[in-house]
């Protein structure tokens, strides 16, 4: 049965701005016929590729990177899920505008096979 907003504000169901609700639930056990049953083919996941286009992809970026004179673009939310150094990095200790890091003790060849990994 279905109640108009004011029909409810107006009957007794409704005490200090409180409704309270009681109800029966029951579950029907029956057979299933398995043959009307249609799977659906869920594709295999490729956020991964989309993540790497992130880091391909200099637009959107929020923090560089600066590592043997190169630089590498990248995204905080993205530095900061993948490593607690850069969650309490980003989000604890910079400050808002502090988008530049000088990565001094790594080649940029490995900070480069790092940032993909």
């Amino acid at each position: 049965r279905f109640f108009k907003r004011a029909q409810l504000e107006a009957s007794s169901f409704l005490k200090d701005d409180c409704l309270k609700i009681n109800c029966t639930v029951g579950v029907v056990v029956s057979s299933i016929d398995c043959s009307k049953l249609t799977t659906i083919h869920v594709p295999e996941s490729d956020i991964g590729s989309h993540f790497g286009m992130l880091l391909e992809n200099e637009e959107g970026s929020d923090v560089t990177f600066s590592v043997g004179g190169e630089r590498f673009h990248a995204h905080k939310l993205v530095m900061a899920a993948r490593s607690p150094a850069f969650e309490a990095e980003f989000f604890n200790q910079m400050e808002e505008d502090d988008c530049d890091i000088v990565v001094t003790d790594m080649e940029p060849k490995v900070f480069k096979v790092a940032l993909f990994l």
